[in-house]
Formats: structure tokens, C-alpha cells, sequence
């Protein structure tokens, strides 16, 4: 199959999802918005629910690409996890808590797309992993915690966190106020 078709599938998708939510999406919806037959579209994938995981782990892949790109034009590890979060999930929080679509779309990730989702965090955690290691080497690790501990256990907040802030704002102010302790302890 031809990959570069089923990225355009599957950015056009991610597109419908958010602007419809999971479930008042069809197929027919997706392969219209492609351009494309149903039946061209069940080329590529069994049902929504599959065209949902691809989505979800192609949204993720998106916005890992974008935390590599400009991970590097910051400095300290504060600033460099900082702007993971701030791609991964702050520059949207807003939007979702808005949107009951793109709110929708969440819940349903968790209902329909647990695997995808978990898999994308991994990767999250990947890239938190190795800035704890770069860390790590020049000045030790809070509380002899790995490194892939560490980043586990931000992310694992930071998914709390989103489910009890009330804004973008409050939700920075949770995660920044982790990392310093985090860091501070390594200190």
C-alpha cells in the first residue's frame, strides 16, 4: 500500500475526528473528506475503529516529530521537558476542555484506542528518557530514580493533572511545579 496515501487518510482523518468527535463519524464521512471511495478507504483499513488507532498513533508520531524538531534550541532540562509538555498536550488543553468534539474524541481514545494511546505515551516517555539521561550523566538523578522512571512518572501526572485542571494555565502551573521538585531533589 502506498504510505504517502495513507498518511494524507490518515491527517485527513484526524482532521474529521477532531471537528466531529469518534462517535458521529462513519467511514463514508472519512472517505468523502479524502476524496475517495468507502470502498477505496476499506483498502487501507477493516473499520473506523482501526482508522481510529491509526489516527490516534499518527497524531502521536506528529507530535513527537515536532518535540525532536525544537527540542533542541532549549537549554536546561526544565526548558527542555517544558516545551514536551507544552507541544504534547498544553498548546491543545484549552481547545479540549471547549470542544465537546475534541473532548469526545479523548474519551473515545481511552474507550476505543487504549492500545494506540498507550504506545504514543510510550514514545513520549522515550524522548522524557533520554533528557533525563543527558541529565543524569552531569548531575545525578532525583532520588536514584532511572530515568525512564522519572519520565513515567511525569507523564503518568501530567494525565492526572489534565483530568482535574481547569485551564491551560492551571495545568502549566501543575506540571512546572513537578518538575521543580523533581529537579530541585537532584540538586
Amino acid at each position: 500500500m502506498d504510505d504517502k496515501k495513507k498518511l494524507h487518510l490518515l491527517s485527513v482523518a484526524l482532521d474529521v475526528f477532531f471537528k466531529y468527535g469518534y462517535k458521529r463519524v462513519s467511514m463514508n464521512e472519512i472517505a468523502e473528506a479524502a476524496g475517495i471511495s468507502r470502498a477505496g478507504l476499506y483498502l487501507y483499513f477493516k473499520n473506523k475503529e482501526e482508522v481510529f488507532n491509526a489516527t490516534i498513533l499518527h497524531y502521536g508520531d506528529r507530535l513527537i516529530e515536532e518535540i525532536g524538531k525544537g527540542m533542541s534550541a532549549r537549554n536546561s532540562t526544565e526548558d527542555k521537558i517544558l516545551f514536551a509538555f507544552e507541544v504534547w498536550t498544553l498548546n491543545q488543553f484549552d481547545e479540549s476542555l471547549r470542544s465537546p468534539e475534541v473532548k469526545e474524541m479523548t474519551d473515545s481514545s481511552y474507550a476505543f484506542a487504549q492500545e494506540a494511546l498507550d504506545a504514543c505515551y510510550k514514545k513520549l516517555e522515550a524522548v522524557l528518557t533520554s533528557v533525563f539521561e543527558s541529565r543524569s550523566n552531569a548531575a545525578g538523578s532525583p532520588h536514584g530514580l532511572a530515568p525512564e522512571n522519572l519520565a513515567h512518572l511525569l507523564t503518568s501526572a501530567m494525565r492526572g493533572f489534565k483530568m482535574v485542571a481547569k485551564d491551560a494555565s492551571e495545568l502549566r502551573r501543575m506540571i512546572e511545579d513537578l518538575l521543580r521538585i523533581f529537579l530541585a531533589s537532584a540538586s
